[in-house]
């Protein structure tokens, strides 16, 4: 009775930690009416807000990703069209966000403690290996004492500090910024993901009959969830087809439930292919064996060498496990999976969610051998979690900057209001701009964002510089009609890329409407470019 009470209590504290994690990175002031999204999760929401605008306010059916329409979108979208649904019903934006991912961090947590427990029958085990999430692996703090020496004062700065110590590549540290928690306050469709990833693996260990039924159609939500996650669970499935013969009829029957998402995905999505040969990852020096364990080292520590040593020691059955994980962290570092690189780092995350269940059993085994065991493993859990509490402390410090929502922010109320749910706006800022705010589509969205999907970004911002620098009312109007572009917005900060012909959009063009405060301008494109 006192373990089950145990048990709940600790469910109970890291549902309240996930609430508070969410809420504290994405909040709602609502007698101002502004949007509050901690720094570090700036530029991710720069990409996402518009997304779930577009399905909250805007129509966006079939989905195009609203910061490049004119084409079936390339981005998994079913997370931030039901958080967009959410809104559309009247539930407040941060809590249509929040709600969900709330929601599936929660589910993460009790499926790596299930997991885990599942397969190693040890609750210290399961326990371990939901503190190995929270806390990554990662020398981070080798690079925090490189920049902040001890002296007298290093307790207080360490609690005050608020920048990641590693962020690589963007800080040029070694140690990428893809191990801490950042990502799923940043990413809030990861963690739902990879939850139910978890729960196909555990269907699939369990070898329940009824359950595995569940299992083609939970691969099959990837494809319009998560397109990385699709590639891992098809892996785990795969291997689990190989290798268990006497699951292999209820895994077929299974994927019937597979071909409808196939079906929808084909309809409304394209799925870029985009394999190249990578070798590294993000390693930055030469490739020899030491520079690529040194590389690894630094960004997982101790899980390097203490998964393979739960390997070695794991149960019989839990062996079946090793050869999908270890595809998991051999494939991502030999191929590009996608146009970015960057995104590989989803396939290290999963893998160092279940190889730190065989972690925590490496370290288990060493503390039944008695008070040394003890104290040695005691030793390794401080060193492979003081890097992820490295990594937590600026999440805690971290500050909000404000978008101004529909109410008060006149530009985004003018296309929100007078601007049809559909409309496509020819833009000329980027970031959180009035249109997408108001769930409207911009023609051409930050580049980072449009390439690494792999939109055909270049030529999209020669499309967007020929009509804002066209020659004459004519050529503009032609270039408008041509790409279905129904308005025009001009600002008095453009980006600097663009290079007005301020001439006739000043003297030929008559503005629909004006804000002299913001200097943004826009044009009809139906009544100064009538057919």
């Amino acid at each position: 009775m006192v373990r089950k009470w145990s048990l709940l209590l600790g469910f109970l504290l890291l549902s309240a930690f996930s609430f508070w994690l969410m809420w504290h990175t994405l909040s709602y002031d609502a007698q101002n009416n502004q949007i509050l999204i901690a720094s570090k999760a700036w530029s991710d929401f720069g990409g996402y807000l518009p997304q779930i605008r577009s399905f909250s306010f805007g129509n966006n059916f079939p989905p195009e990703y609203p910061l490049f329409p004119g084409e079936p979108t390339r981005y998994h979208f079913l997370f931030y069209m039901f958080s967009g649904f959410l809104e559309n019903i009247g539930v407040r934006f941060d809590w249509a966000v929040n709600l969900p991912s709330t929601m599936g961090l929660i589910l993460l947590l009790l499926m790596i403690f299930l997991t885990s427990q599942k397969i190693f029958k040890k609750i210290g085990v399961s326990l371990l290996a939901v503190i190995f999430f929270l806390f990554n692996g990662s020398l981070s703090f080798v690079d925090y004492f490189s920049k902040h020496p001890l002296s007298n004062f290093s307790l207080g700065k360490f609690f005050s500090n608020t920048a990641f110590p590693s962020f690589g590549p963007w800080n040029g540290s070694a140690i990428s910024a893809f191990w801490n928690l950042n990502i799923y306050t940043n990413q809030r469709h990861l963690a739902f993901s990879f939850a139910v990833a978890l729960v196909v693996i555990f269907l699939l260990y369990s070898g329940k009959r009824r359950p595995l039924y569940l299992t083609g159609f939970f691969l099959g939500s990837f494809l319009l969830l998560n397109q990385a996650v699709f590639l891992i669970t098809l892996g785990f499935v795969g291997w689990f087809f190989i290798a268990k013969p006497g699951l292999q009829k209820t895994i077929l029957i299974s994927l019937l439930g597979l071909l409808p998402w196939l079906l929808l995905s084909r309809l409304i999505s394209v799925t870029p292919s985009q394999i190249t040969f990578h070798p590294g990852f993000l390693l930055d020096e030469s490739m020899s064996v030491f520079n690529i364990i040194k590389y690894w080292f630094f960004n997982i520590g101790l899980h390097l060498f203490l998964i393979p040593v739960g390997f070695v020691l794991a149960p019989k059955k839990s062996r079946i496990l090793i050869i999908p994980l270890l595809g998991l962290f051999i494939i991502p570092n030999l191929l590009q999976l996608s146009q970015d690189i960057i995104n590989n780092h989803k396939f290290f995350n999963f893998f160092l969610i279940v190889g730190s269940m065989f972690s925590s059993w490496a370290i288990f085994r060493i503390w039944k051998k008695g008070i040394m065991g003890k104290i040695f493993s005691l030793l390794l859990v401080c060193f492979t979690v003081f890097g992820g509490l490295v990594d937590i402390i600026p999440i805690i410090n971290d500050y909000y900057l404000s978008v101004s929502d529909i109410p008060v922010n006149a530009d985004a109320k003018f296309f929100y209001e007078n601007t049809p749910s559909n409309a496509v706006v020819l833009n000329s800022t980027w970031l959180y701009h009035p249109a997408s705010i108001a769930g409207r589509k911009i023609f051409n969205g930050y580049p980072y964002f449009t390439w690494s999907f792999g939109y055909d970004q270049v030529t999209r911002e020669n499309i967007t510089t020929s009509i804002y620098s066209s020659s004459s009312k004519q050529q503009a109007c032609r270039l408008l009609l041509d790409n279905n572009i129904a308005f025009v917005e001009l600002s008095s900060r453009t980006e600097t890329f663009i290079k007005p012909n301020w001439k006739i959009w000043q003297n030929d063009f008559s503005p629909t409407y004006q804000n002299p405060v913001s200097g943004l301008s826009v044009y009809d494109t139906q009544t100064n470019c009538p057919l």
